[in-house]
C-alpha cells in the first residue's frame, strides 16, 4: 500500500510539475493525511509508471488497508487510513473532472 501512495504521489507531481495551475493543491491536504498516516514522505523519488491513474492507485491502496488484519486497539488506525487514501482519491477525481471540463 505505501508503494501505491508513493506512486500516486510521483504521477501528481508530475501533473502539477506539467499544468502549473495551482488545481492540484487542492488535493494537498487529503493526500498529506494519508502519508501521515502511513509514515510515507510526500516527495520521495520513485521510478514507476508517471502514466497511471493516481486516484485507481490510492483506491486500490484503500483496499489493501481493508485487507488488513489488525488487533482491535489499532483498528481505528486502519479506518483512518482506509478514509485518507479514498478522500485522496476522491479529490483527485474533482480535480480531474474540472480539468476536463
Amino acid at each position: 500500500m505505501t508503494n501505491l501512495l508513493k506512486q500516486a504521489e510521483a504521477v501528481i507531481e508530475s501533473l502539477e510539475a506539467k499544468d502549473g495551475g495551482g488545481g492540484w493543491s487542492m488535493t494537498a491536504f487529503s493526500r498529506y493525511r494519508a502519508c501521515q498516516l502511513l509514515g510515507v514522505s510526500p516527495y520521495e523519488p520513485i521510478d514507476e509508471d508517471l502514466d497511471a491513474d493516481p486516484a485507481e492507485l490510492l483506491d486500490q491502496a484503500a483496499l489493501e488497508v481493508d485487507r488488513l488484519e489488525v488487533s482491535i486497539d489499532e483498528l481505528s488506525w486502519r479506518l483512518a487510513v482506509a478514509d485518507a487514501l479514498r478522500s485522496a482519491a476522491a479529490d483527485i477525481r474533482m480535480v480531474q473532472d474540472a480539468r476536463d471540463v
